[in-house]
C-alpha cells in the first residue's frame, strides 16, 4: 500500500478557470512515503554519522574468508619462525646399553648415552629465511588484497542501494502526482467539463506507473538484502559521494598487483628451499660411553663427538624440486593474468567515467531546454492551446528528462568509484 499524503482538495466552481485549477493539482509536489507493507524488512534507514569505511570494517568482520585469512596469517608467522631456528629440527637423545649377567657374567658392562644435534645445510638456512620473509610479505598483500576486494563489493551495493532508492522515490513522485490528478480528472469528467478520455488516458498513465514502482520496489529491497547479508548493517551512509583518484594508472602499489608480485616472489623462495634441502639431514653426535669390564680390567668412560653426512641428495629431490619450479611457473602465469585484468578493469571504468560524464553535462544543457519548454507548454495548456491528452504527454516527457537527469547524477558518482577502485584504492 502506498502511503500518500493528504489529498489537495479542488472545489468546482464555474466561475473559476478550470485548466489553471487542473494544473495546479497536477504540479503539486508531495514527498515520498517508501511502502513496508509488501515487504517483512523495512528500508534501510540513513546514518549521517556512518561512513563507507566503518561499513567495510563491519563486512570483514563478518565476512565468510575472514577465518581462512587468520589461518593464514598463523602459517605465515610459523614459517617465518622456522627460518629463524638455530638447528632445523628437533634434538635427539640415543641411550644405549648392554651387560653379559644373562651369559658369561663375568661383570661386563657397556653403556652409552648421545646427543644429535641436526646442522642446516649449506646455504638452507638462508633460502628459509628468504622464505619465511616472503610469506609475510605475501600476507600483508593478502590482507590489503581482501580489503581492496571488498571494498568493490561495499561500493558496489552502496551505490546500487543509492540508485535503486532514488528510482523508487521517483516512480513513487511520479505515481502520486498522477493519483491526485486522477481525482481531480475524475471529478470534472463528472461534472461534464473533460472528455472521458482525458480520464481514461490519465488512469492508463497512472497504472504505468504503479507497475513502474512495483517492480523498482521489489529491486530496492532485492539491493538492501544483499546488502545486510554482506554487512548485518540496518543503515546506510548518508554520504557516499567519494572525490576522483588523481591516479593515472595502476601501479605496482595495487593490492591485486601487489599480492600476485608477491605470490611470485614467495613462490621463488620456495623452489630455492626446496632446491637446498635433502631428504637426510647432517647431524652433530655428541655422546658419553662408560664400560665396566671384569675385576682386573678397569672401567673406563669416554666422551666422543660424531657427525652423518649424507653422501649426495636424495633421489627424491628432483621431483620436489620439479614440483615447487612447476608452482612457481604457475604462479608467474596468475601474476601476468592478474596484470591484464587489472589493466582491462581500469580501462573500463575510465570509459565508463568518460561516458557518464558526457552523458550528465549533456543531460545538463537538455534540462536547461526542457525546463523552458515546460514553461511554455504549461502556458499553452493554461490557454486551451493543448489538450489534456497533449499536456500529459508532454508532462511525462519533461518528467522522463528530469528523472534521467537525476539517475545520471547518481551513476556520476558510481562511475568515479569504479574508477577508484579499478586505480587500487580501498575505502
Amino acid at each position: 500500500m502506498i502511503i500518500l499524503p493528504n489529498p489537495i482538495t479542488v472545489f468546482i466552481r464555474r466561475q473559476r478557470p478550470l485548466r489553471p485549477l487542473l494544473l495546479a493539482a497536477l504540479l503539486a509536489s508531495c514527498t515520498p512515503a517508501l511502502a513496508q507493507e509488501a515487504h517483512d524488512e523495512e528500508p534501510l534507514r540513513l546514518d549521517a554519522d556512518l561512513t563507507p569505511a566503518a561499513v567495510l570494517d563491519a563486512a570483514a568482520e563478518r565476512h565468510p574468508r575472514r577465518g581462512l585469512l587468520d589461518a593464514q596469517a598463523a602459517t605465515s608467522a610459523v614459517q617465518a619462525r622456522y627460518g629463524r631456528r638455530l638447528m632445523p629440527d628437533a634434538t635427539e637423545v640415543t641411550a644405549f646399553t648392554m651387560s653379559d649377567r644373562l651369559f658369561d657374567d663375568i661383570g661386563a658392562r657397556e653403556s652409552e648415552l648421545a646427543i644429535s644435534f641436526p646442522v642446516w645445510l649449506p646455504g638452507e638456512k638462508r633460502a628459509r629465511q628468504a622464505q619465511g620473509e616472503a610469506a609475510l610479505a605475501t600476507q600483508a598483500a593478502r590482507e590489503a588484497a581482501f580489503r581492496w576486494q571488498l571494498s568493490g563489493e561495499v561500493r558496489r551495493l552502496l551505490w546500487d542501494l543509492r540508485l535503486a532508492r532514488r528510482q523508487w522515490e521517483l516512480a513513487l513522485e511520479q505515481e502520486q502526482r498522477l493519483e491526485q490528478l486522477l481525482e481531480q480528472v475524475s471529478r470534472f469528467a463528472e461534472a461534464g467539463e473533460l472528455a472521458r478520455a482525458d480520464l481514461l488516458s490519465t488512469a492508463q498513465e497512472l497504472a504505468r506507473w504503479k507497475a513502474e514502482t512495483i517492480m523498482l520496489e521489489a529491486e530496492y529491497h532485492d539491493s538492501a538484502r544483499a546488502y545486510r547479508a554482506l554487512t548485518g548493517l540496518p543503515a546506510v551512509p548518508e554520504h557516499i559521494a567519494e572525490t576522483l583518484s588523481p591516479a593515472a594508472d595502476t601501479g605496482p602499489g595495487h593490492p591485486a598487483l601487489r599480492l600476485a608480485d608477491d605470490r611470485r616472489m614467495e613462490a621463488d623462495a620456495a623452489a630455492g628451499a626446496v632446491s637446498e634441502q635433502s631428504a637426510y639431514r647432517p647431524t652433530v653426535d655428541v655422546f658419553w660411553r662408560g664400560f665396566r669390564g671384569d675385576r682386573n680390567t678397569p672401567d673406563v668412560d669416554a666422551l666422543g663427538i660424531g657427525f652423518t653426512v649424507p653422501l649426495g641428495p636424495s633421489p627424491r629431490r628432483d621431483g620436489e624440486v620439479a614440483h615447487a619450479l612447476e608452482a612457481a611457473a604457475g604462479v608467474e602465469a596468475e601474476y601476468l593474468e592478474t596484470q591484464r585484468e587489472v589493466e582491462l578493469q581500469l580501462h573500463e571504468a575510465r570509459h565508463q567515467l568518460e561516458t557518464v560524464t558526457r552523458q550528465l553535462a549533456n543531460s545538463e544543457a537538455m534540462m536547461a531546454t526542457a525546463s523552458e519548454k515546460f514553461e511554455l507548454d504549461r502556458l499553452a495548456f493554461e490557454l486551451g492551446e493543448l489538450s489534456t491528452n497533449q499536456w500529459l504527454r508532454r508532462l511525462s516527457d519533461y518528467k522522463d528528462i528530469e528523472r534521467t537527469h537525476q539517475l545520471l547524477q547518481v551513476q556520476h558518482g558510481a562511475a568515479i568509484a569504479a574508477y577508484n577502485q579499478a586505480v587500487g584504492e580501498s575505502l
